[in-house]
């Protein structure tokens, strides 16, 4: 046998024997596909405070819930019915119920990354857009992973917020009064893949104008407070300035009127938002 197909001959059994030997905990599973749940879970408003979603799988209930003033989000899984299992999953009783605190890292909209923190044993545990998964979690892997992707996916896109930049944004429709009553002038802007705007922390005028400037966007509580950074933005660059004041869709409830800095053809054009 010649001495290059035997070398690739002894790759391809080393391949193979790393792969069956692979521990879980080591393995990236692929992102779920979000439709296989979606009519598993429910979603709804608890109260003027909470939103809820929830959805029952394999003998246990999910429980996500998030407060819109403090934007805590919290997990709950509790047995449905008792039932015996598998103690190889985890060393503690599957039988009882398990809360967990929600870290949300990244929510753009589409992907999303958190950690769930057992509120009894301070244990983490990653889903989302993460570079692997744990092996030791709550119930079986990875089916489970994927929906209690999905149960937070749909429960933020109820609540109308990402998270981006370590900053939470807000549905800029939800927020429109809010903006034009507050004492601030400016904040950050963010447009979704899906042409939503979301408006996140105040900033002041000086640090509006570097954003701007490093082609992000902003949103302004007033039109002349719009134009008075477009204007100085413009003065700084020597950039045009366009004005777009009518929906590009007249039945987007989430368009708002802005102003375009215009630094080249080729460079993208940041926006200045305000409210009507």
């Amino acid at each position: 046998m010649e001495p290059k197909i035997k070398r690739i001959l002894a790759l391809i059994v080393c391949i193979s024997f790393i792969l069956t030997f692979l521990p879980i905990n080591s393995v990236s599973f692929a992102k779920p596909r979000y439709d296989v749940w979606k009519d598993k879970i429910k979603v709804y408003d608890a109260d003027e405070k909470f939103k809820r979603a929830e959805a029952e799988y394999e003998g246990y209930k999910y429980i996500a819930t998030f407060d819109e003033d403090t934007n805590e989000i919290k997990l709950k899984v509790k047995p449905i019915a008792t039932k015996k299992f598998d103690k190889s999953l985890d060393s503690s009783s599957l039988n009882e119920e398990r809360n967990f605190s929600v870290k949300v890292e990244y929510f753009d909209g589409e992907n999303l990354k958190a950690k769930l923190i057992d509120e009894k044993t301070k244990e983490e545990y990653n889903i989302g857009d993460s570079d692997t998964v744990s092996a030791q979690y709550v119930i079986a892997l990875p089916t489970v992973l994927g929906l209690l992707e999905e149960l937070l996916y749909i429960l933020l896109g109820a609540a109308g917020i990402v998270f981006v930049g370590g900053a939470t944004y807000y549905l800029a429709e939800k927020l429109a009064d809010k903006i034009r009553n507050s004492s601030y002038d400016y904040f950050l802007a963010y447009i979704s893949n899906d042409k939503k705007l979301y408006v996140g922390p105040a900033v002041d005028f000086s640090t509006a104008k570097a954003i701007v400037l490093d082609r992000g966007d902003i949103f302004a509580r007033r039109q002349d407070l719009a134009y008075k950074l477009a204007k100085a933005v413009s003065e700084y660059a020597h950039a045009g300035i366009r004005h777009d004041d009518k929906p590009h869709d007249s039945d987007d409830p989430n368009y708002f009127p802005h102003y375009h800095i215009i630094f080249n053809p080729y460079s993208r054009q940041p926006h200045i938002f305000y409210p009507y």
